[in-house]
């Protein structure tokens, strides 16, 4: 069965702000990041997702170990000077789980409306940054972005 554009993202959150509800979170994040890149095999080391008349989405594959895979992902603007976001996001391929990792360069736009952010090791932090994966990846899979195979994401 193929999915369709509309079949790819009726995965909604309905977790509360507890460690149970962040690990759903990571749940859907994994379901979300195995639709943006189906066979991480095919991919190689680094990918540019171009839908049409959006904008190049990068994956860099950082590291790679029998059951994780560490990744950034970003968009380029200002002719590749810029990033944002850019988010480091180790994914769990035997637990399913993905998650944002704290040493994300999060300096070029601010997820909270504080003078400080949070600490990256508390649950705050987690939350928020992996609530944003999750809406990130959602809107780039609504774009038409995918890495591999071409027919998934259609």
């Amino acid at each position: 069965m193929m999915l369709t554009r509309s079949d790819s993202l009726d995965i909604r959150f309905r977790g509360t702000r507890s460690f149970a509800g962040l690990m759903e979170l990571y749940e859907n994040n994994y379901i979300y990041m195995r639709r943006l890149m189906p066979e991480r095999e095919s991919i190689g080391e680094e990918a540019v997702s171009s839908p049409d008349g959006g904008v190049d989405l990068h994956l860099r594959v950082m590291e790679c170990c029998p059951y994780t895979t560490t990744l950034s992902l970003t968009h380029l603007f200002d002719d590749g000077s810029v990033t944002a976001p850019d988010l480091f996001v180790r994914v769990y391929h035997d637990a399913r789980v993905a998650e944002v990792l704290p040493d994300s360069p999060l300096h070029h736009f601010r997820l909270w409306n504080a003078d400080e952010q949070p600490d990256p090791r508390s649950l705050t932090w987690r939350w928020e940054v992996n609530r944003f994966l999750n809406r990130w990846l959602r809107y780039c899979l609504g774009e038409g972005h995918h890495f591999g195979v071409e027919s998934y994401a259609r």
